[in-house]
């Protein structure tokens, strides 16, 4: 009788998931839609255009280290240019070619130590808006980077922190961002502000069982201040 208590039990539990997996896709797939079909609706007017700018801010980087390192966040430089194509009403397609530092920081008995790991990426972007001359903005989309050169603080061999010597064995990045963020449109010049959280796929160390490390993939948070010019000037 508990044997089919208990079953029955995790049935209905299952049961219970499954209800609320469907319920949360078709509130994405509504939410799309019902997207589309606002912007489809503004459409008539629109022409599309391309964007070309230059973007510059600051990130905030750490490793994703499995087993887990104790570490704080290192602040460097991220920015570029962008070319941006938008061929429909909210929605366009923008490439970006970024110089990008991150790496990590942590606090050693000898002091602070930190490396940092400079990068150039190229992120391949999805670009999705709402507004006019004032507008909300949604990019995301896969990146692929690679490891310029590197340099580090303190950087003292240590049984116990392997870390801080250890070769990068992986120079080329891959990995996800999305970020999201503000444009103010004037004329054929826009202002952009946006906040974007990227995270990579790939490890900077060797990650077979035998090694120190299962897991050292990059992440970091970046806010940048853009600058775009239109071709031909946007049409509100």
């Amino acid at each position: 009788m508990n044997d089919f208590y208990n079953t029955t039990k995790l049935s209905v539990k299952i049961f219970r998931i499954q209800i609320a997996k469907t319920i949360q896709r078709f509130a994405v797939i509504a939410c799309f839609a019902g997207l589309s079909i606002f912007c489809k609706a503004q459409s008539s007017d629109f022409h599309p255009y391309f964007s070309f700018g230059t973007s510059h801010g600051v990130s905030f980087s750490s490793i994703n280290f499995y087993p887990a390192v104790v570490q704080q966040q290192l602040m460097g430089y991220y920015g570029g240019i962008a070319a941006n194509y938008v061929s429909e009403k909210c929605f366009g397609l923008q490439v970006e070619l970024n110089y990008s530092q991150r790496g990590w920081k942590e606090q050693a008995t000898a002091g602070t130590f930190q490396r940092r790991l400079n990068y150039f990426e190229m992120p391949v972007l999805t670009h999705f808006y709402l507004g006019n001359k004032f507008r909300w903005m949604l990019n995301f989309g896969p990146k692929i980077g690679y490891l310029l050169s590197e340099s580090s603080q303190n950087a003292v061999a240590s049984s116990s922190h392997e870390e801080y010597t250890m070769p990068i064995a992986n120079k080329f990045d891959y990995g996800f961002c999305v970020g999201t963020g503000f444009e103010l449109c004037a004329g054929s010049t826009s202002y952009t502000l946006e906040g974007r959280y990227s995270f990579g796929l790939s490890d900077i160390f060797p990650n077979s069982k035998k090694d120190t490390f299962g897991s050292s993939g990059n992440k970091f948070v970046s806010i940048t201040l853009g600058v775009f010019l239109h071709f031909p000037a946007r049409q509100h």
